[in-house]
């Protein structure tokens, strides 16, 4: 099925060179076609911005600006209604023409009485889970882009499809109804205590409800229901700080300098893990380097996640390590092994220090005190090089140019340094002098 996009409806002044109020028309190209559809709007072609195709709402009288703001509303009604009837139309494999169009364009707009057009349409329509199914697929397939006009991420992807799991497991449990009539605060607080009574953590509720109400925002937009309960203020992604560590200097040291000759595969999985640490690359990006990323001692490439690019000076320890295998950056390995071998490294490198960490599971507080070798993960290398680029006292601003992250308070949730640390670093600022 072909998503509808904003690009696709056209807005255009029936005569732009006119010197009086003239018709607004709505255009839609399909199938080598031209739709063209009055919206009974006039405006002056002084007050047309083409680009925009809309009209400018920038006149120093309030009742002016109003006036425009009003032809803009109208602009958007008739949008949403032309996407509303052709998601519509494609459900019901309906062949496209003129009439057909222009018939439904009237009856939505309430231009002519309501009555079923014909021919009749959607016999069934397409439930929420159903949704999600197709959502994923043509996300896949390119044929949906996210709000960057760029491929969603797999992980993004399979996130949707373990929603859509564990709301039909929430409905066999409970009988609770899981289309779009079903969804309301209630439900919100209902789902998120029966995820929580399963014993996930606090930040995986969160996740999940942050992916519900997208889903339910892009079914809306696809005009496949009216529940616009996702905008409400308490229908919310929610989160907390989980403590999380990072490994100093001298820990990463440790590990480039253990003696791994006779293993080969933690060899590997070391100096793919110290990639990522001096460089703050996410596993996606420095499991995925060429030799054509790197140039002059500066390593460059689109990050995958953003598709930000960054470039970042490499220190000695990384042009050794890219050096030991031909210019070539080390052959990716699967997330899942080089944690497990993270976890073997750290303990060989003698990483045995306690460290407390809670967090809300099951709606309890936990706290536990595992080994520091156990904490380790691929994402640690990104949380170490922001955090040691902080404490060597590089820029923030800086740092944020390396790592990607768009704002100071984002990239501050990746910088974790004790307050011993802290007082330390700032002993030699002027104003503890």
């Amino acid at each position: 099925m072909k998503t509808i996009t904003d690009e696709n409806i056209k807005f255009l002044l029936k005569d732009p060179r006119a010197d009086r109020p003239t018709l607004i028309s709505l255009v839609y190209r399909y199938n080598n076609t031209r739709f063209v559809y009055s919206t009974g709007l006039t405006i002056d072609p002084y007050q047309w911005n083409t680009e925009d195709q809309r009209a400018y709402t920038n006149q120093k009288g309030r009742a002016d600006r109003e006036t425009y703001q009003t032809i803009n509303a109208g602009l958007d009604r008739h949008r949403a209604a032309l996407k509303k009837i052709l998601t519509r139309l494609q459900l019901a494999t309906v062949s496209l023409d003129n009439t057909i169009l222009k018939q439904h364009l009237n009856a939505e707009l309430g231009h002519v009485q309501k009555i079923k057009p014909a021919p009749v349409v959607v016999t069934a329509q397409e439930t929420f889970m159903q949704f999600i199914e197709r959502f994923v697929d043509e996300g896949r397939a390119g044929r949906r882009l996210n709000a960057k006009s760029t491929h969603y991420s797999p992980y993004t992807l399979a996130g949707y499809l373990k929603l859509k799991r564990l709301l039909q497991d929430y409905s066999n449990a409970t009988g609770q109804k899981i289309d779009y009539p079903a969804y309301s605060l209630e439900f919100y607080n209902n789902f998120k205590g029966w995820l929580t009574g399963r014993g996930l953590t606090l930040n995986y509720v969160g996740s999940l409800m942050k992916d519900l109400k997208v889903m339910l925002k892009q079914a809306h937009g696809d005009g496949l229901h009216t529940n616009t309960i996702f905008e409400h203020k308490d229908f919310k992604k929610f989160s907390e700080d989980v403590d999380s560590v990072y490994l100093t200097e001298t820990e990463l040291t440790k590990l480039y300098n253990l003696n791994l000759t006779s293993t080969p595969g933690l060899d590997k999985a070391r100096d793919l893990f110290l990639i990522g640490c001096y460089t703050g690359l996410r596993f996606s990006d420095f499991m995925h380097l060429r030799a054509e990323n790197i140039k002059d001692r500066i390593l460059t490439r689109n990050t995958l996640k953003t598709s930000e690019r960054v470039s970042i000076p490499l220190n000695s320890k990384v042009l050794a390590i890219v050096a030991k295998y031909n210019g070539v950056p080390p052959r990716p390995i699967s997330n899942q092994r080089l944690n497990d071998h993270l976890k073997e490294l750290c303990k060989r490198a003698g990483l045995t220090e306690r460290i407390e960490v809670s967090r809300t599971k099951g709606g309890a507080n936990e706290t536990r005190y595992p080994a520091k070798w156990e904490l380790v993960g691929t994402h640690t290398a990104r949380r170490s090089f922001a955090t040691n680029a902080y404490l060597a006292k590089v820029p923030p601003v800086a740092i944020m140019k390396i790592t990607g992250h768009r704002s100071e308070k984002m990239l501050l949730r990746y910088i974790k340094i004790s307050s011993q640390e802290n007082a330390v670093m700032l002993l030699d600022h002027a104003h503890f002098q």
